[in-house]
C-alpha cells in the first residue's frame, strides 16, 4: 500500500475541506481513530469549532457505534468523516442512526476506492489501493472486537 506522507494529508485533507464547504456542516464528526486528523484539518478550515468524535466498531459482518455522538443534533448539519473508507459500512449505520435523531448527515473520506466511491459524499481522492497512514498502518481489522 502506498504511504502518504503528513504534508500529502494535510493538503488532501485541505481538498476535502473545500470540497465539504458547500454543504456547510454544523458539526464534524470524525470517527476515531483514523478521522481525528484530517477532521480535525477540515474543522480548522471551514471554522467549525463543534467537533464531537465518535467510534464505530466491527463485529463480525456487522458494525455498531462504540463511542456514540455527544449531545442533541436534531435540525444540524453533521459531516461525518473518516481518513479512508475500505468499504463505508461503518459510516453508512452511523449515518442512518443520526439521522433518525432528525440530523442532516453526508459521508465525508479524504480517499475513497472503487467499492466505497458511491458511499462518498466527498472525497478528496480515489485511489485503487488506500494508502497507510502516518499515524496507523493497519486497516482490514484494526478495529475488531474480539
Amino acid at each position: 500500500m502506498p504511504e502518504k506522507s503528513w504534508q500529502q494529508v494535510h493538503l488532501d485533507s485541505l481538498t476535502l475541506a473545500k470540497k465539504v464547504s458547500s454543504f456547510k456542516p454544523d458539526i464534524i464528526v470524525p470517527c476515531m481513530l483514523g478521522g481525528l486528523v484530517p477532521g480535525m484539518i477540515v474543522a480548522k478550515a471551514l471554522g467549525i469549532k463543534d467537533v464531537r468524535p465518535i467510534d464505530i466498531e466491527k463485529e463480525g459482518a456487522e458494525r455498531r457505534i462504540a463511542y456514540d455522538i455527544q449531545g442533541d443534533i436534531k435540525g444540524k448539519k453533521v459531516l461525518l468523516l473518516e481518513d479512508d473508507l475500505p468499504t463505508g459500512k461503518g459510516p453508512v449505520v452511523a449515518k442512518k442512526i443520526f439521522e433518525e435523531r432528525g440530523a442532516e448527515v453526508k459521508i465525508a473520506a479524504v480517499y475513497v476506492n472503487a467499492r466505497s466511491v458511491k458511499i462518498a459524499d466527498f472525497y478528496a481522492e480515489e485511489l485503487d489501493e488506500l494508502p497507510d497512514w502516518p499515524w496507523k498502518k493497519q486497516h482490514s481489522g484494526d478495529r475488531l472486537r474480539k
